[in-house]
């Protein structure tokens, strides 16, 4: 085949059949399609490259220099390189969050730390990443121990406890029934409810001991209980509220269970933590163990228990024998001519029925009696929150209290959901009319 004359000096550039067409003309002489398409790469020949045949001498660059950037231009090209240093840095700081993880500083920093930095004028938490501490276990876990069954708190959370309102299919539910009540109660003095800041009372530190929380197995009342057919789970509000409210906690905790026969009796261990009450146990930023520093978690727990201890006995009124309220059996633990020297409450052992054949049967305690609006009497339960750092809570309870006191209650339920969890749940156990909670400046 004879190629005309007039196409005998078109340069003829090699291809491959089997390659889509993506351009008409390759001016550039580079590879062809070696992306996604390729499917046999044909290397571009110099048929279009330029050959300077007449080297002149006299051929030189006109202009050398680089070329002047406008105004304009250099803020474009600074506010460019600006936002792509914050993004690189933005992607430092996170890459080096990751990889500190399990640093020491973090760990101080305790549960739910955030880490942020500023951007356009606005605080920018990172709330995905919360750097949590390890926390040792309560009691330690044995290698012959057999695992009986595993309980996740997101089960737990959707249990209910039944109110007196609440009404199952049948019509009736049972919300609990007193089988004995014991010991004597102070009158609540009425005046602290008008208590304020402004009005402060200064809290009087008690002489009386500590309140001994008797176990469920040491408790003659509950033994007695035992022998009956009807009963079969026994526990005290301590453990029984603890269960109840354990999808709230942070700190390690254990409860003993004991298996008589067909009989189950739930019992926090002697000296056990649940006797104390935690401080900020549920904060984003909770106290830390440091040698160094005055507000441990141990230090803090022992001065709540201790202002719980003391704000009871100063909101009541002076106790008398003949002033007393006092329940037909008298108090279990402590003899009547003994009441003056140590912390007067009273107990109601209760019983819920759970299921058929499984009955609960629990030693709730009451800490006061008042007159209600009919004259009526009314049960209580007293507890009082303190003040240990209002950095760490945000919230000035001196300033807010008067004016703001959803707000302060309000940052307590987020700071110490687990404790007053404990506290609501135990007076409704107890079947007490009013939990009243103060506040210790």
């Amino acid at each position: 085949m004879k190629v005309p004359d007039q196409l005998t000096k078109v340069p003829y550039q090699q291809f491959s059949k089997s390659e889509p067409i993506g351009r008409i003309t390759d001016w550039t002489g580079a590879l062809r399609f070696q992306g996604r398409f390729s499917q046999g790469a044909v290397p571009a020949g110099d048929q279009y490259a330029y050959v300077h045949e007449e080297d002149e001498a006299t051929f030189q660059l006109v202009d050398s220099s680089r070329p002047q950037r406008t105004f304009f231009s250099r803020g474009a090209g600074r506010f460019r390189s600006s936002l792509a240093f914050r993004r690189q840095r933005n992607k430092d700081f996170r890459n080096l969050a990751d990889n500190q993880r399990d640093n020491t500083r973090f760990q101080n920093q305790g549960q739910n730390r955030r880490g942020g930095m500023q951007r356009g004028g606005r605080q920018d938490y990172n709330r995905n990443r919360q750097f949590t501490k390890q926390r040792e276990p309560s009691v330690s876990i044995q290698a012959n121990w057999v695992v009986v069954e595993d309980m996740e708190f997101v089960r737990m959370a959707k249990l209910s406890f039944p109110m007196k309102a609440d009404v199952d299919e049948r019509g009736k539910i049972d919300v609990g029934e007193d089988i004995v009540s014991c010991g004597a109660l102070d009158w609540y003095e009425k005046s602290f409810d008008r208590v304020t800041v402004k009005s402060e009372k200064p809290l009087v530190r008690s002489d009386k001991p500590l309140l001994t929380n008797v176990t469920t197995t040491d408790d003659p009342i509950i033994r007695k209980l035992a022998k009956q057919e009807e009963f079969t789970v026994f526990g005290t509000d301590t453990a029984i509220s603890t269960l109840m409210a354990a999808s709230r906690s942070v700190y390690s905790w254990d409860i003993v269970v004991h298996r008589v026969g067909k009989r189950l009796f739930l019992e926090q261990r002697k000296n056990s933590e649940l006797d104390s009450l935690t401080v900020s146990e549920t904060a984003n930023e909770p106290p830390v163990e440091d040698g160094a520093v005055v507000n441990t978690p141990k230090n803090l727990s022992l001065e709540a228990t201790l202002i719980n201890h003391s704000f009871l006995q100063q909101v009541l009124k002076k106790p008398s024998d003949e002033s007393r309220y006092k329940f037909k059996e008298p108090n279990p633990f402590i003899a009547t001519e003994d009441l003056d020297k140590n912390v007067c409450v009273a107990y109601k052992y209760r019983k819920f029925k759970l299921a058929e054949g499984l009955t609960l049967v629990v030693r709730c305690t009451l800490d006061a009696v008042t007159q209600g609006p009919s004259q009526d009497v009314n049960f209580l339960n007293i507890k009082a929150l303190n003040e240990w750092d209002p950095r760490y809570s945000g919230v000035d309870w001196r300033s807010k209290l008067d004016t703001q006191p959803g707000a302060v209650l309000a940052t307590e339920l987020k700071n110490n959901s687990f404790k007053l969890a404990r506290w609501t749940l135990s007076a409704l156990l107890a079947g007490a009319d009013a939990l009243k909670v103060g506040y210790e400046v």
